[in-house]
């Protein structure tokens, strides 16, 4: 992993991307969610709602939806669009190939919901019309037709606060495709996890895991953090320390880290540039 980038700020991208705006709790990790305050403190409904920032950004490295869940069900299945399943798929993958191709980007997709992320990337390119019954249904159907190459700067993940979640989640994930960059954030890191690698579809790209932030923000054990950082090492994983529970405060500060704890590795070639 030498050969990887040293990311030199706790936050690892460059610009967000929001087409829809508002989220729903669904876990322990929501209870201090930062998007929701942030539209709390601006007199903003968090009530998920369709925004008008349909394209993404063509430069950097984009956080897809910092200020919601892109695969929860009022994106895909609510009237946030006229027609959920198209809107969804031409106004987020639709922009496609073009978007696919401009290589100067990183895009990195985040989320909870893991059967929707899974159910959207193994939907693909197939007829919109069509309704399915079961999950099973969809393992034969035609897939994305991007392929490795043309996916390289996309990396789709799942959050995992604590064991429960990591196994829920991780198990949800066993569709996963394999042309499909996946990572995890760790964030906020609420108990010790093993990450039990043989029970996911392929070994994670990347790993981000750090402390939860902000006023009413639980605890985070270092030892933690440093057991998933030791996992990482064992399977050659990128991991990217964000920030610590240090001496009761939320520490961002790379050079206050311990020594063995100030990485900030990300997988992509370079830094996208703003």
């Amino acid at each position: 992993m030498s050969d990887l980038i040293q990311w030199p700020n706790a936050q690892y991208w460059d610009k967000p991307w929001n087409p829809v705006i508002g989220c729903q709790h669904c876990s322990p990790a929501c209870e201090n969610c930062y998007a929701k305050a942030m539209s709390e403190r601006f007199h903003k409904s968090f009530a998920p709602h369709a925004s008008s920032h349909k394209r993404p950004p063509r430069s950097g490295v984009v956080f897809c939806g910092n200020m919601t869940d892109l695969f929860g069900e009022w994106a895909m299945m609510s009237t946030c669009y006229l027609d959920p399943i198209e809107e969804w798929l031409s106004e987020t993958f639709y922009y496609g190939k073009s978007m696919m191709r401009m290589k100067q980007c990183t895009y990195l997709w985040l989320t909870k919901r893991v059967n929707n992320m899974v159910w959207v990337l193994l939907k693909g390119k197939i007829d919109i019309g069509r309704q399915i019954s079961h999950f099973s249904e969809m393992v034969n159907w035609p897939r994305f037709n991007y392929g490795k190459e043309l996916m390289a700067n996309n990396y789709f993940g799942f959050t995992t606060e604590n064991q429960e979640a990591y196994d829920v989640r991780a198990t949800q994930a066993a569709g996963f495709p394999a042309w499909a960059n996946l990572w995890l954030s760790c964030e906020p890191l609420l108990g010790e996890i093993d990450l039990d690698f043989p029970m996911m579809p392929q070994l994670p790209k990347w790993l981000v895991v750090g402390c939860e932030s902000g006023p009413n923000r639980r605890p985070c054990k270092l030892e933690w953090i440093e057991s998933i950082v030791e996992q990482c090492r064992s399977n050659n994983i990128p991991v990217f320390v964000k920030q610590l529970d240090l001496d009761g405060k939320c520490e961002r500060d790379i050079t206050k880290f311990p020594a063995h704890l100030q990485i900030r590795q990300v997988p992509w070639a370079t830094k996208g540039e703003n």
